[in-house]
């Protein structure tokens, strides 16, 4: 009883043991992985190097103009970042359609300079 137990246990460990140590030949290959990251970190050196010409008139962005009317003002105090900021409601207003695109807040300094702009969700 106890020999036929033994086998048992040993057929088990065997057929576990067995199935860890297949052969893995092409599974899983990194072996150019090194040479691909050297030939990307060359690339990118180039790259560094001679960085590519930029149009100045595809880089400029277009300022659309908010109509004032819509704009409610009402300044409230309010402190952020440790610095004293007037809150005041607007309304994003497109240029070509007329029609309001979006509501938010508009927080200013002093110097009446936008410091951030939240748009609400309605």
């Amino acid at each position: 009883m106890k020999l036929v137990k033994f086998c048992g246990y040993l057929l088990f460990c065997l057929f576990f043991l067995l199935s860890a140590c297949q052969d893995d030949k092409g599974k899983n290959d990194y072996s150019g992985v090194g040479e691909l990251i050297s030939d990307r970190n060359k690339a990118r050196y180039e790259a560094a190097k001679n960085p590519p010409k930029k149009s100045s008139s595809s880089r400029k962005a277009k300022v659309n103009k908010v109509d004032s009317s819509k704009l409610k003002t009402t300044p409230k105090k309010e402190e952020i970042s440790s610095i004293v900021l007037y809150e005041e409601d607007i309304e994003v207003v497109g240029s070509k359609s007329g029609r309001t695109l979006a509501k938010g807040v508009a927080y200013i300094n002093k110097k009446g300079q936008i410091v951030k702009i939240k748009i609400l969700k309605e």
